[in-house]
């Protein structure tokens, strides 16, 4: 087993030998799950090739959010952050807030 981590380039290979149960079921050696940073129940991507079989740890999206991870939300929220570290913001309460959309309606 072989664990390399460097903060700036992160390359990491580790091999196991796993077994499967009789209903397929694999368990993901918990020093692997350490170098994934897994913790807990955890989603993965499987590819299948004639030799291979890959799993790879997979964020989730549901489908009524994948909205915010287009190219326009993202770039929406990069100029909301440059505007923060730019000063170009005022900070308001929730009634202070209320009462400019009253205002500028």
């Amino acid at each position: 087993m072989l664990i390399y981590d460097i903060a700036v380039e992160r390359r990491v290979r580790m091999k196991a030998i796993v077994s499967m149960s009789a209903q397929g079921r694999l368990t993901v050696p918990a020093a692997a799950r350490e170098v994934l940073r897994l913790d807990g129940p955890a989603e993965f991507e499987l590819e299948v090739t004639a030799e291979e079989l890959i799993l790879r740890p997979a964020v989730v999206i549901p489908r009524e959010d994948v909205w915010a991870y287009t190219p326009e939300h993202m770039g929406t929220l990069a100029a909301a952050l440059e505007d923060v570290r730019e000063g170009r913001t005022i900070r308001m309460s929730e009634t202070e807030l209320k009462k400019w959309i009253v205002d500028h309606s």
